[in-house]
């Protein structure tokens, strides 16, 4: 569905800011019966939006196409870097919002349930998971982490009023995916008790901006938000940003924490002086970053090409999302990289979506591998640390961006 006004300040008068081409969905990873169907592809496009300073997806993809037509790859559980960050995010949010055991805390989009479980955990919360993807939820419920499979709406905020009403509702990564984020925000408060707490967290636009990282832009995003056009959102629902911290998971996240009423945070100002100074709300920003992406682009190519022509073996390390839109914009396949490792056993076996690349287990890197491109280059340096020592011959490539 083509995006034609803001999604926050719901203003006609948006601008094309950045334009990736035609992509498939990054995050669904194909089996190899499906390698011969033929692949749908949409604009990957990034919208400003002249009147709050909104960023967005210039086409939205139904969300059945995207969590339930297909496995779902993405697992909160996966690796230790994600394990370790949702178990301080569970710590930082119970001290700050006086969490008691027995509150309830609700996850939107809680995946296999890792966050809720930290919860659990740490504060003797009590906790329900809401996830749409089928197979996601099976992971969680036999976890042991009660799960809605259900998208956010009434019928799921239903079951969390009928338990009490939550303390603290959360959302990682996941309120970046919403079409509809008035109804998104009215569902939530209903859900939510007088004194609770709404914190979610998710790519911040500052970040991909100052580090050129576009490849955190895909169709599973629908939203890039920054704290400028949100701080006006809210006020209309009566909501306060209580808190607010940037941290560097996933490449560069903005956690935001909102109540009824409250005091907005100091750290509030100094995002909104950063956001100002950077100029995220001009058009020219973008014409630059987009002239950049490009030069990016052909860096790229031209070290992976120089490898193959020197003779060497290249592959992939990791088989991230957001490797698939830097796969597809720069046009890199089978031809550059003859596959890509991972650890995740949701992805060993398939194919990456577009460029068709075999992912295998990290065992498969073998003595006649001379180089490797590290799609998750936020986890580059783990990345290095774990394989480095095994194939210490192995030339890194990481596509850090910033400029």
């Amino acid at each position: 569905m083509p995006v034609s006004i803001c999604a926050l300040c719901q203003s006609g008068d948006l601008v094309l800011a950045l334009d990736l081409g035609f992509h498939p969905l990054a995050d669904t990873f194909l089996k190899k019966e499906q390698l011969m169907d033929p692949e749908v592809r949409y604009p990957l496009q990034m919208l400003l939006c002249k009147n709050c300073g909104h960023a967005m997806s210039s086409y939205i993809v139904p969300p059945q196409k995207r969590y339930q037509e297909n496995d779902y790859s993405y697992d909160s559980g996966n690796s230790k870097v994600s394990v370790e960050h949702f178990g301080e995010m569970a710590a930082d949010i119970s001290k700050r919002v006086g969490l008691q055991s027995g509150d309830l805390v609700v996850d939107i989009g809680s995946s296999v349930g890792t966050l809720l479980e930290a919860f659990r955990t740490n504060a003797g919360a009590a906790v329900l998971g809401v996830e749409p993807a089928y197979n996601i939820a099976e992971v969680a419920l036999q976890n042991n982490v009660p799960t809605v499979n259900d998208f956010w709406g009434e019928r799921a905020a239903a079951e969390v009023v009928q338990a009490g009403k939550a303390k603290v509702i959360t959302s990682t990564n996941a309120f970046n995916h919403i079409g509809d984020l008035d109804s998104f925000m009215q569902t939530t408060l209903g859900a939510l008790r007088d004194d609770g707490t709404f914190v979610f967290e998710v790519p911040y636009l500052l970040h991909l901006v100052e580090l050129l990282a576009f490849d955190t832009i895909y169709l599973e995003h629908t939203s890039y938000f920054a704290l400028r056009p949100l701080q006006q959102y809210f006020k209309k629902f009566g909501l306060v940003i209580v808190d607010v911290q940037e941290n560097t998971y996933m490449g560069g996240t903005v956690r935001v924490s909102v109540t009824r009423g409250g005091t907005e945070s100091p750290a509030v100002a100094a995002c909104l002086a950063k956001e100002e100074a950077a100029k995220l709300f001009d058009e020219e920003t973008y014409t630059t970053m987009m002239r950049k992406v490009q030069q990016f682009k052909f860096g790229l190519l031209q070290e992976l090409l120089d490898a193959k022509k020197g003779g060497g073996v290249v592959i992939g390390i990791g088989a991230a999302t957001k490797g698939n839109t830097l796969l597809n914009y720069c046009g890199i396949d089978t031809t550059l990289l003859d596959f890509i490792t991972d650890a995740s056993p949701r992805k060993v076996g398939k194919y990456t979506p577009g460029s068709h690349i075999p992912i295998l287990p990290d065992e498969a890197i073998t003595d006649a591998v001379t180089h490797a491109l590290i799609l998750p280059w936020n986890i580059g340096d783990f990345l290095k640390g774990k394989l480095g020592p095994k194939y210490p011959k192995l030339a890194f490539i990481t596509p850090h961006m910033e400029q």
